[in-house]
């Protein structure tokens, strides 16, 4: 039997909550995923501004609504008395299974001021494509304790292989990502890197991008073929606006459907919201 191929293509963005000029900044982040299409999204810094023109929706409802994005799943991470803040995934294909993992922070590390949380879904895209999006903390302590428990939890909620999106607040020689390049078992590959070594991929700040802390990677190292990956919102509108603080990034993997294992059990599901 001819094993078919499945293809998907993921972005990522951490889109700077309601920072900066929101309205103008929104309109410039649908227009980037109606023209890169991506099949799943993770989105980080994802606000609910209580008391405002927002309330009752979170801005992954707002985006996924203005670029036809017909699934969706929004959590909370951090909750203060204005705002909710947290990740999210929009999706063209039915999202079929959802988990989290809360990495709660430590009131006694002065750089680990909020709440953080990684969120899994299973997108059923050829037989299922697992994706998780996370933004990890300021603190280095925070990253090294997160990414550790990260690797544990995905793995026991199934063997199949995962992509895995994000914010990771340090640099690919950073212990955070190489721990999870080098020392998780198995461990995750760097999109970025098979395509393009160790040139570019600066996400940070957009406008004059220097800092490496935003990622696709995936495990295990066998499971994808990367076909593209690049960065994306790195042009500003004519008053000088860029969609984000932050670049994003795209990347376009083929996937054997005879590599994908078995669904995972016991997991919430969801449809369109």
């Amino acid at each position: 039997m001819v094993k078919r191929s499945v293809r998907v293509k993921v972005m990522t963005l951490n889109i700077w909550g309601l920072s900066g000029n929101w309205e103008r900044r929104c309109q410039l982040i649908v227009k980037l995923l109606r023209h890169e299409q991506p099949d799943i999204v993770g989105l980080q810094e994802v606000c609910h501004l209580r008391g405002s023109s927002l309330i009752g929706e979170s801005q992954a409802v707002v985006l996924a609504r203005m670029a036809g994005y017909p699934f969706w799943h929004f959590v909370p991470a951090h909750r203060s008395e204005t705002k909710t803040i947290g990740q999210a995934v929009l999706s063209h294909y039915p999202i079929t299974a959802v988990d989290i993992l809360p990495f709660p922070r430590d009131p006694t590390d002065p750089k680990d001021a909020e709440d953080r949380v990684a969120v899994w879904v299973r997108v059923a895209l050829g037989r299922g494509i697992e994706f998780c999006v996370t933004h990890l903390s300021l603190s280095r302590k925070a990253r090294e304790r997160s990414v550790r428990q990260l690797v544990s939890w995905l793995w026991r909620i199934s063997s199949a292989p995962k992509i895995l999106v994000g914010d990771l607040n340090d640099e690919p020689n950073s212990p955070p990502l190489q721990f999870l390049l080098r020392e998780a078992n198995p461990p995750f590959a760097d999109a970025w890197q098979i395509v393009n070594g160790s040139e570019g991929g600066f996400t940070f700040p957009s406008h004059a991008p220097k800092h490496r802390i935003d990622y696709v990677l995936f495990s295990p190292p066998n499971a994808f073929e990367v076909e593209e990956v690049r960065t994306v919102g790195d042009v500003p509108d004519s008053c000088g606006v860029y969609p984000s603080d932050h670049l994003g990034l795209v990347a376009v993997f083929k996937l054997s459907e005879g590599r994908a294992t078995a669904l995972p059990k016991n997991r919430l599901t969801f449809s369109k919201p």
